[in-house]
């Protein structure tokens, strides 16, 4: 685009998800990707050869000391995504876009946030439903109050509560206009050394969560169902009537009868909110590292009930992964031997570490 300045971007991690990020700031029309890096470096060459990028990298380090970066991915593993986001914003770049779950322990999302803040550095984390025309229509019903006061969110995941647990707890918070947790309570089930992409997760659990408005979430992650759920399902209970929520719809119960929401369009996307975000043309950003930070703090919050045996009051002071505190402590005992991930092959099973 003739006259428009081109932001250097870099992402890190080439793996499934990083082709979604490089397309992501490529539309955007003033961004340009320059690097990428992979530990895997044929994969970085693939990456980069399939988008015509330049130059690619196997040290994300030598990517961030070599080029002169504006704007960085992290399309890493979340273990990961707290000692990136802290060593691009040492070199001085303007935002970082990171995937989720921004971290695994509320410690290392401090480190994020305060590391960024201090160099002066937007960061971001993709929870892309608060971009999405479905999720932007109940947004939009709550704060109108057509249907009254929010009550109850309820709703389940599968494959962990970092994993996509987040997705439900960020989604359901933008909903209510970003509340503040005042209380949360927990169980958590490990009978199985069971991990996701190097991370040790529970078998199941649930938490409780109660904000500061009055609103409550109900989080069930890989409980036992009787019927197969859509990906994303969440029922809310509100004063006035119920709204059933998928990716795809929106439908509404109050005392009019059944309607369907019509879904809001919006320009916006994480990677334009994010340049808008750098050139001060928005307060924030939808998905700000401020936002995630708190999904971080319910999250661990839960595992922290479970741990504690008790109900846990905000703000959270326990920095460390409580889930990794119980294993390590022989408070989940593993009653069917063998580690094994969900995610990764089992030819690197051997390679998975405790907490």
């Amino acid at each position: 685009m003739v006259g428009v300045s081109k932001y250097s971007v870099g992402v890190v991690g080439c793996g499934g998800i990083a082709p979604s990020h490089i397309r992501g700031w490529l539309d955007t029309g003033s961004a340009e990707v320059v690097a990428v890096a992979d530990i895997d470096l044929a994969r970085a060459k693939a990456l980069a050869d399939k988008f015509g990028v330049e130059r690619f990298y196997g040290d994300y380090t030598e990517m961030l000391r070599e080029e002169s970066l504006d704007l960085v991915s992290i399309c890493t593993w979340a273990q990961t995504h707290a000692e990136i986001t802290v060593r691009a914003a040492e070199n001085g770049v303007k935002g970082i876009l990171c995937e989720k779950p921004m971290a695994v322990s509320l410690g290392e999302a401090d480190e994020m946030v305060e590391t960024c803040d201090r160099y002066g550095v937007k960061l971001a984390v993709r929870y892309q439903r608060r971009f999405h025309p479905v999720h932007l229509s109940v947004r939009k019903l709550i704060s109108e109050g057509s249907i009254g006061r929010p009550m109850l969110a309820h709703g389940r995941r599968e494959d962990g509560l970092l994993n996509n647990g987040s997705h439900m707890i960020n989604t359901v918070r933008f909903w209510l206009g970003d509340p503040e947790p005042d209380w949360v309570v927990g169980q958590v089930e490990r009978k199985t050394d069971r991990y996701e992409r190097g991370i040790p997760i529970e078998d199941l659990c649930m938490g409780l969560v109660a904000f500061k408005d009055g609103a409550k979430l109900l989080i069930e992650s890989d409980t036992p169902v009787s019927s197969r759920l859509e990906w994303f399902q969440v029922v809310l209970e509100c004063s006035d009537g119920l709204v059933f929520v998928t990716d795809r719809e929106a439908r509404v119960l109050s005392s009019d009868g059944w309607f369907k929401l019509e879904p809001v369009k919006d320009e916006a996307t994480e990677f334009s909110q994010l340049i808008d975000w750098v050139e001060g043309k928005v307060d924030s950003h939808r998905s700000s590292g401020y936002q995630a930070r708190i999904d971080i703090e319910i999250m661990m919050a839960i595992y922290e009930s479970s741990r504690t045996r008790s109900l846990v009051r905000m703000p959270l002071e326990t920095s460390e992964n409580p889930l990794f505190m119980m294993i390590r402590e022989g408070k989940l005992p593993v009653l069917k031997p063998g580690r094994y991930d969900i995610r990764l092959p089992k030819e690197l099973w051997g390679l998975l570490k405790p907490p």
